[in-house]
């Protein structure tokens, strides 16, 4: 039971609260001003409510006062002997990993193998001092300015620790508890590396990768986790699995993220299957008796310590050494980007900014039906166009591994990536084009017999107006849904999560909709005649 909730003002042990950073299981946390006015952070818990938790709350001072390292918060007080014990740690400024990818979307590429690289550094530093966290997930990793920092340690103990788990239960947050750990076996440095693996494949997937509560236990015994092609991802999955041996490492894992490694599992007696990075380079954690694996990789037979490692820069495409991959192979990939097949994650949904935009593109052609559809087509070919840029991006990273300027060449050839959707987006379009037609004069047809609306002039104007908005959203519709839609699909998604990062570009983009839905009301509500153009004049 944690302890009672403070309100800001309070003061606790000479510091007074700002305001509350969280709230769980094992305690409160505050945001606490001292006497000076430096910031901090102070967690508190109840040790005559909760003495487990109290407990708990004395090991994280212990664990962390003997823990020197930029990714792991420092101890600036402590009190420990009163009936409310507190921590008193530096307070670190930003958003947990978990916010931080809700907010910002998936990461990829650098952005994530730091991520991890850091994380995983914090935990060697955490292991090497004999202490175990037994809690890495997002919300424990702290996106500061200096980057991510490894905390709360309230379920931390050490190797010689008694156990503070209450009888019958699994201290943990279920997604995040390595499934030796649920069948029964004692916390370890390898547990954590595994929650540390999961860890880094939400921030790569933009959710939980064995999803959450009772499900995502029962995922996590059956190693059930599907990540999409990117560098790395398959020496992440295997760290995932079940077989505590045929897991690599983290220091292999980010080397695989960065797209300079090949993965081999570490258990000798498992048939040699290799888990592929991007680029030619292998990091092989054999013991001796993997002479198998040894030859498997390089051909002969190797001393099964040595650490083979060779830089991709080093190989040219055909395997021999040289000066690596030349600009024009570089560029044949913007125009071969289908040779290789690469499956994107999915970009983040802003559903709501998008659905706006729709409507208020739609309600426009109430004034200028024909620029409104045309504006639409337009959009659906730059989207398209987009996503076919990041599919350019991701094989050419599959196919040779990431490389300075992969980027700047995709968006070189941005204009053939969007001539190619507009050609693949031709069906759609012109499907889309019968379908607002077919649909408007119909309802054209109807509203001038009279038949669904009368034939005074405000209810002619308004029916007529609705019926140019009806077409256009069955014309937007059948762009969303239509043949081989899906690219423009996925390319909107792509482009409405960069422009709207999060949640507060979202809703000024939802108030720009909302605004340029209310000028065309205002405009058939003036009973402004329509603009034809291109037409010269009203269609019969």
């Amino acid at each position: 039971m944690a302890a009672a909730a403070r309100e800001p003002g309070d003061e606790i042990g000479g510091y007074r609260i700002v305001d509350q950073l969280g709230r769980g299981g094992s305690g409160a946390v505050y945001k606490v001003v001292d006497g000076g006015g430096a910031e901090a952070a102070l967690k508190l818990v109840d040790a005559r409510a909760d003495e487990v938790a109290a407990l708990r709350l004395e090991r994280e001072v212990h664990a962390l006062q003997s823990l020197k390292h930029p990714a792991l918060p420092s101890i600036l007080d402590a009190e420990l002997d009163g009936d409310e014990t507190f921590v008193v740690f530096e307070y670190i400024p930003g958003k947990s990993l978990w916010d931080h990818v809700q907010d910002e979307g998936p990461m990829r590429g650098d952005a994530l193998a730091d991520v991890a690289d850091r994380t995983a550094s914090a935990l060697e530093a955490v292991h090497a001092s004999g202490v175990i966290h037994r809690d890495v997930t997002p919300s424990n990793i702290m996106m500061g300015p200096d980057g991510p920092v490894l905390i709360d340690f309230g379920l931390s103990h050490r190797a010689t620790d008694d156990r503070l788990t209450r009888d019958g239960l699994v201290s943990g947050t279920a997604g995040y508890v390595a499934p030796e750990v649920i069948d029964g076996e004692e916390p370890g440095a390898v547990a954590d590396q595994w929650s540390w693996a999961a860890t880094i494949a939400y921030a790569a997937l933009g959710r939980a990768p064995f999803g959450s509560g009772t499900g995502a236990i029962s995922k996590t015994l059956e190693a059930k986790v599907e990540l999409p092609a990117f560098p790395g991802s398959e020496a992440l999955t295997a760290a995932l699995g079940r077989d505590i041996g045929a897991r690599p490492g983290p220091r292999d894992v980010v080397a695989a993220l960065r797209g300079a490694t090949t993965v081999l599992p570490r258990s000798g007696d498992l048939e040699p299957t290799m888990v592929a990075g991007m680029a030619p380079t292998a990091v092989m954690g054999a013991t001796r008796g993997d002479d198998a694996v040894d030859t498997f990789i390089t051909g002969s037979e190797a001393d099964p310590t040595e650490q083979l490692s060779w830089t991709g820069d080093d190989l040219d495409e055909a395997g021999h050494h040289g000066d690596g991959q030349d600009d024009d192979a570089a560029f044949d990939d913007v125009l071969t980007s289908d040779e290789v097949e690469v499956v994107l994650p999915p970009a983040p949904r802003r559903k709501l900014v998008i659905a706006t935009l729709a409507v208020a593109t739609g309600s426009a052609a109430a004034f200028a039906p024909f620029i409104a559809f045309l504006f639409m087509v337009v959009c659906a070919v730059i989207v398209r166009g987009v996503q076919r840029r990041a599919l350019g991006l991701a094989t050419a990273r599959a196919r040779r591994g990431q490389r300075r300027g992969d980027a700047a060449l995709q968006t070189i050839g941005l204009p053939w990536h969007i001539l190619r959707a507009a050609g693949e987006a031709l069906p759609s379009i012109l499907l889309a084009a019968v379908v607002g037609v077919g649909v408007g004069a119909l309802g054209w047809w109807l509203v001038s017999s009279e038949t669904v609306a009368p034939g005074t002039v405000e209810g002619q104007s308004w029916g007529h107006a609705v019926v140019l908005v009806l077409a256009a959203l069955a014309a937007e519709a059948t762009l969303w849904w239509g043949p081989w839609a899906a690219l423009t699909r996925e390319g909107a998604h792509r482009v409405t999560a960069a422009v709207s990062p999060s949640r507060g570009p979202s809703t000024v983009w939802v108030i720009v909709g909302v605004a340029a839905i209310a000028v065309m009301t205002l405009v058939i509500l003036l009973l402004v005649d329509p603009l034809w153009w291109p037409l010269p004049d009203l269609p019969a």
